[in-house]
């Protein structure tokens, strides 16, 4: 009697801790996305329906489905906004060949940053051609030299 006591009074505190958050408590996923009233029945719905269907997997990874942090989408973006941002120290430091901006973008780029530190001086003029070229024509010339040398590629994991 006294287990079932206590383990009702903990559903009830669970319960009440969960509609307090104003949080959907599945998570992100399909079933989050079709069951949005975030009290008990519906979140067991939702969460059911993600972990069967195995959408909240493929929302992490690809940052929709009310998955909106991390992913491959996100990556990408965050890859976009960073090079756009620091765009002038950037170019100044990919013809160096080293510095603190190169390295973060060979990390956000999956690459081992000594290799794509020599690689990104050695290519400076494929990746920056013109003084007109934009931080996404710079992503796209530096994802096709990549990919056009097997070396970085496999540096890079691709």
């Amino acid at each position: 009697m006294k287990k079932t006591l206590w383990a009702l009074v903990a559903a009830m505190g669970l319960a009440a801790a969960a509609s307090a958050a104003g949080q959907n408590d599945a998570g992100c996923g399909l079933g989050a996305q079709i069951f949005k009233d975030n009290k008990p029945g519906p979140q067991v719905l939702a969460a059911t329906t993600n972990g069967t269907v195995g959408s909240q997997t493929f929302g992490i990874t690809t940052g929709t489905l009310g998955c909106t942090s991390g992913g491959l989408v996100a990556a990408k973006k965050e890859r976009e906004v960073f090079t756009a941002t620091n765009f002038r120290a950037l170019g100044a430091e990919l013809a160096a060949g080293s510095g603190q901006y190169e390295t973060s973008l060979a990390a956000m780029s999956g690459c081992k940053a000594d290799k794509f530190a020599a690689f990104a001086k050695e290519n400076y003029e494929k990746l920056l051609p013109t003084a007109s070229t934009t931080p996404l024509e710079l992503l796209s010339n530096l994802d096709k030299e990549i990919l056009s040398d097997p070396a970085m590629a496999k540096a890079c994991g691709v």
